[in-house]
């Protein structure tokens, strides 16, 4: 009898878990979206801002901040990639099944977000000489030729092959 009462509590306690495990879920991928939401609401008032302070116009304000979206989402990809070295580093003997379940679950819903915001900004990723971008390495279209920007700053044309299109690494 004894048996038969644990094993329905044992029964009980996983639907429990398995219900608890889902609704993290669902508040972890709302939580997300808010945070996509907020990012750009905080880029855009900062652009307004500096707007308003004369720092720059409107148009040249959404110019850089399309740099700047572009640099943060491609930052956003390499740590998506990230999440799959992390993926294959894991023991999965040494993690307790509803954690690892949980943790794989979290990072496969990270990492489709990422990869939703790096397909968005794929068109983006187009680096050309004279724009302004974070420090990295470019690499020219052209020739392969990679030029590291350890600072913020414009782009200079390729110093092999005078190329003005680049692909950026960090």
């Amino acid at each position: 009898m004894a048996d038969k009462k644990n094993s329905a509590e044992e029964k009980k306690d996983i639907g429990l878990y398995e219900k608890l495990a889902e609704r993290s879920r669902a508040f972890i991928k709302e939580a997300e979206e808010q945070t996509v939401k907020a990012v750009g609401i905080a880029i855009d008032k900062a652009k307004e801002e500096m707007v308003a302070a004369g720092d720059f116009s409107h148009e040249h304000g959404e110019r850089l901040k399309t740099f700047l979206q572009r640099d943060l989402f491609l930052s956003l990809r390499d740590v998506s990639k990230a999440e799959d070295v992390a993926k294959e580093v894991l023991e999965p003997h040494r993690v307790l099944a509803g954690i690892q379940g949980l943790m794989a679950s979290t990072l496969e819903t990270v990492g489709e977000k990422l990869e939703d915001w790096a397909a968005k900004l794929e068109k983006d990723l187009n680096f050309k000489t004279g724009e302004i971008t974070a420090p990295g390495t470019l690499s020219c279209k052209k020739c392969q030729k990679k030029i590291k920007m350890h600072k913020m700053g414009h782009i200079p044309p390729c110093p092999e092959c005078c190329g003005t299109e680049f692909h950026k690494g960090y």
